[in-house]
C-alpha cells in the first residue's frame, strides 16, 4: 500500500506543479477571486505537508512558512485579522512542493495505517487520513485548473 499511496501523491503533487507553472503572472497575484493562485497553492501544500506528519506535535513547517498564510480564511481562529504582507512565488511553491515529495518515501508507511491518525479534530485511520489528504490536494489541483480554464489556458496534464 504504501509505493500506491507514494504514486499518488506524487501524481497529485505534479498535477499541482503543472497549474503553478501554467498560472500566468497577472493571474498569481489577482484579487478577482477571494484568494490569489498562489495562496490556495500553498494552502494545499501546507495541509499536504500537516498531514503526512505524525501529528501536529512532530509537524515541522517548511523553513519559508509564515504564520497564517496557510489559511484560506481572513481571521484566525481567535478571530484576528490575518494580513498578508508577502507573497510566495512560483519558485517558493515549486521548492516546496519538492520538498514535500522528497519526504514520501519517510512519511507514508504501512505499519501504522489502522492506527488513529494522530489528530484530535479529525476521527479517522492513518490510511483514512492518506486519501483525505491526497482528496483534497486534488480538489485544489481542480479548483486552481478552474481558474486557468476560465483564463483560457487548457492543457493540464493528467498524471497517472
Amino acid at each position: 500500500m504504501k509505493n500506491e499511496l507514494v504514486w499518488e501523491y506524487n501524481a497529485a503533487l505534479k498535477m499541482l506543479l503543472d497549474t503553478v507553472v501554467k498560472c500566468p503572472d497577472e493571474l498569481w497575484e489577482s484579487v478577482e477571486y477571494e484568494n490569489a493562485f498562489w495562496r490556495i497553492a500553498y494552502h494545499a501544500l501546507f495541509y499536504t505537508a500537516l498531514y503526512l506528519s505524525e501529528s501536529p506535535d512532530k509537524f515541522v513547517p517548511w523553513d519559508k512558512h509564515i504564520l497564517n498564510y496557510n489559511s484560506l480564511d481572513t481571521v484566525t481562529h481567535d478571530q484576528q485579522p490575518i494580513i498578508i504582507n508577502a507573497v510566495y512565488l512560483k519558485n517558493d511553491i515549486i521548492d516546496y512542493a519538492g520538498c514535500i515529495s522528497d519526504s514520501l518515501e519517510n512519511m507514508v508507511s504501512d505499519k501504522n495505517n489502522n492506527e488513529q491518525c494522530g489528530f484530535s479534530w479529525i476521527r479517522m485511520n492513518r490510511l483514512q487520513l492518506h486519501l483525505y489528504n491526497i482528496r483534497h490536494l486534488q480538489h485544489h489541483v481542480g479548483q486552481l485548473t478552474e481558474r486557468l480554464h476560465r483564463a483560457g489556458i487548457k492543457g493540464i496534464k493528467w498524471e497517472r
